[in-house]
């Protein structure tokens, strides 16, 4: 992840996870609204859905 943070900026992988966590956007097209290439916005979405997942496991345990 942090080669794709340094390869787009911060601001623009939070402004992708945005999209695609809070406005249920699919990956590639987060991915495409800011210029990023489609496999690393599937990877973007990937890590940001698991990270999500396992802190709301964390919770309700």
């Amino acid at each position: 992840m942090a080669t794709v943070v340094d390869r787009y900026g911060e601001s623009v992988v939070q402004a992708v996870i945005h999209r695609i966590l809070v406005d249920g956007v699919p990956f590639r097209t987060a991915a495409a609204d800011h210029d990023v290439a489609p496999l690393d916005g599937v990877q973007i979405g990937t890590v940001a859905t698991q990270t999500l997942d396992v802190l709301n496991t964390e919770q309700l345990a």
